[in-house]
């Protein structure tokens, strides 16, 4: 661990809003879960992203509560240790989702940030735990940031409520940086942090893990965005049920 996250580390993502972790994963995880994951996305409901270009992606939604291997892998305690060590709070599981971009007729992933597309409010801290079970050159839809773009004041943040695809316009020409993973590689990234996807042009589909990671004391929020009303929770109840929203790392 104190090589994965030295204090640069920890500066680098708290600066920037995302940072790669190389090698989280070792070749035998990865051929494990890849295999369970291709099997869970050939056989679960999937739920379809289109544009007018072609599919950004399909997913399996909340894969964690279905899959014991996948919700192993969002608890891996590498993975949980290090989100922890980045946001520098006690964290808990939020969701996860099994996201496949495809070869044939693939969109790329709009420019966005997460935060106004997930129900809960709490500390700023909430990040995303991006683990490539494939590897994800820049041809295969790696994903690009904005730096800093967490940290600094969104124009339009009304508007981005209820349109998380609107780019504030004092950020959109800001430079990107795109990083490409290999598989077993994870990225970490800030729910506000400003990021993207390319399309997927080569004959092999992108496969990785999402997982959202929150605040340990946040509560449900609701959005516009999202209709699940998370099994009937009641606005500003809050997410401590340790089945559903498990804490995670040291704490978990």
């Amino acid at each position: 661990m104190p090589d994965l996250v030295s204090d640069e580390v920890v500066e680098h993502y708290r600066q920037e809003g995302f940072i790669r972790i190389p090698g989280v994963l070792t070749p035998q995880e990865v051929k494990s879960l890849l295999e369970v994951s291709l099997l869970r996305l050939d056989e679960a409901e999937k739920v379809n992203w289109d544009r007018a270009d072609g599919r950004v992606m399909d997913w399996v939604p909340h894969v964690d509560r279905a899959s014991e291997e996948l919700r192993g892998l969002a608890l891996h305690p590498r993975i949980t240790a290090i989100a922890e060590r980045l946001a520098g709070v006690p964290l808990r599981l939020f969701k996860s989702e099994l996201l496949r971009k495809g070869t044939a007729g693939s969109a790329l992933t709009p420019l966005h940030a997460d935060a106004p597309a997930i129900p809960f409010s709490g500390r700023p801290v909430g990040l995303t735990a991006w683990v490539a079970l494939t590897d994800v050159p820049v041809e295969r839809g790696c994903m690009s940031y904005i730096p800093g773009s967490h940290l600094v004041p969104h124009e339009q943040d009304e508007a981005r409520e209820r349109d998380p695809f609107r780019c504030p316009s004092n950020l959109v020409w800001e430079p990107r940086v795109t990083v490409p993973v290999r598989a077993g590689d994870v990225t970490f990234h800030h729910e506000r942090v400003l990021h993207l996807a390319g399309r997927n042009d080569t004959d092999e589909v992108r496969v990785s893990l999402a997982t959202v990671y929150m605040d340990a004391e946040s509560v449900y929020e609701p959005s516009d965005l999202v209709p699940d009303d998370l099994g009937g929770l009641l606005p500003g109840q809050r997410l401590d049920d340790d089945h559903v929203f498990p804490l995670i790392g040291a704490r978990g």
